[in-house]
């Protein structure tokens, strides 16, 4: 049988043991197995980088010193890397540079038949994002240059370092659930995770468990009380003054 978490550069508990670039060719990506490509880095990089940015109107009124800075959103993050190469075998493990490089940019390069680069998804331990996924990034390459350090006598590489800088890339629906996840004015959409229970989800949403059953019935739900991880409900907002009837 083929080793399905190596594939996916998994560790047997699910998680990545290193850094992992997953690509697809359009934006609503998948599961992890549904992947076009994945980049598993040869050494994990010793450091990550997090760009987060603000954008503000810093332009004065007419005749005033100075100005307020309305706030006009958040930029995408963006994520900057060393990728670390070695061909000589002292990692343990003997590669060919050249070889990697190009698995490299197939993964996050152009998308077949499309006019513009993969969506990615990076993943590795935990890189506590701003976001609603915290140990994940969405996005695109932005920036990519490579390093060669050492070479055979007849040029081959040896040794490179890839500096990557990828830009968080999301769809419509996630970027509204990101952009106020807590809000109860809003429709949210959830992914059901392992352990999540409906009362939970309804307490983070609204502030309130009780609208647990009122989202059971938004989303037809027969047996709430054993949600299946990786199903999608809707959140809908509710009117608060309403009272909830959770004696059924």
């Amino acid at each position: 049988m083929a080793d399905v978490f190596g594939i996916l550069g998994l560790s047997q508990s699910g998680k990545p043991d290193k850094l992992t670039i997953y690509s697809w060719d359009k934006i609503n990506r998948d599961k992890l197995e549904s992947a076009q490509n994945v980049y598993k880095a040869f050494i994990n990089p010793e450091e990550i980088s997090l760009n987060y940015n603000v954008a503000q109107d810093n332009q004065p009124a007419l005749g005033s010193i100075g100005a307020v800075g309305t706030f006009l959103g958040v930029l995408p993050i963006e994520l900057t890397v060393r990728i670390y190469l070695d061909g000589t075998g002292i990692a343990g493990e003997k590669i060919k540079v050249d070889e990697e490089i190009n698995k490299f940019y197939k993964c996050v390069g152009y998308a077949k038949g499309a006019h513009r680069t993969n969506y990615l998804r990076i993943h590795w331990g935990k890189l506590s994002l701003l976001r609603s996924d915290p140990d994940l990034l969405e996005c695109c390459l932005k920036s990519a240059s490579v390093q060669y350090k050492l070479f055979k006598p007849d040029g081959t590489p040896l040794r490179a370092i890839i500096n990557a800088t990828f830009i968080e890339v999301v769809d419509y629906e996630k970027l509204a659930n990101d952009a106020r996840s807590e809000s109860a004015d809003l429709t949210h959409i959830r992914t059901v995770k392992e352990g999540d229970t409906l009362p939970a989800l309804a307490q983070k949403i609204y502030g309130d468990f009780k609208y647990y059953l009122e989202v059971a019935k938004a989303n037809n739900l027969k047996d709430f009380r054993n949600l299946e991880p990786g199903t999608q409900l809707i959140f809908p907002p509710f009117n608060k003054n309403v009272k909830q009837n959770t004696n059924a």
